[in-house]
C-alpha cells in the first residue's frame, strides 16, 4: 500500500512540475504563438512583452488597440505548422477566415520569443 501511495505522490509531483515549467514560458514555439494571440485578443501588453523580443514588443506597442481589432477579423487560429531549426523556429498559422501568417521565433535563455523577420 505504501508503494502505491508513493507512486501516486510521485506522479502528482511530476504533473505539478510540468505545469510550472509550462506556465513559466517553457513550451513549444506553437504554444508561444497561441499565447501571443490570446494576449493580443485581450490587449494584454504585459503578456505580449513577455512573449516577444524587446524589438518586436516595441513595434507591437506602437500599434496599440489596432491589434485587438485586427485579431478579431481573423476569427481565431484554425491550424498551425511548426518548423524548428536550432534556436530558430517558424510557426505558420492558418486563421479561421482562411488567411495565413508566418511567425518567426528565436530561443533566448531557453525560452521561445516571437521576433521580427529582418
Amino acid at each position: 500500500m505504501k508503494k502505491i501511495l508513493s507512486f501516486i505522490g510521485l506522479i502528482g509531483l511530476l504533473l505539478i512540475m510540468g505545469i510550472v515549467v509550462i506556465s513559466c514560458g517553457g513550451g513549444s514555439p506553437t504554444s508561444v504563438v497561441k499565447k501571443l494571440h490570446t494576449a493580443m485578443e485581450k490587449g494584454d501588453s504585459k503578456a505580449i512583452g513577455q512573449l516577444m523580443t524587446p524589438e518586436a514588443a516595441q513595434m507591437m506597442a506602437m500599434m496599440g488597440e489596432k491589434v485587438k481589432g485586427m485579431m478579431a477579423t481573423y476569427g481565431g487560429i484554425a491550424k498551425t505548422e511548426e518548423t524548428i531549426d536550432g534556436n530558430n523556429a517558424v510557426v505558420k498559422v492558418t486563421y479561421k477566415n482562411g488567411e495565413t501568417s508566418d511567425y518567426q521565433l528565436v530561443k533566448i535563455d531557453g525560452k521561445w520569443k516571437v521576433t521580427i523577420d529582418k
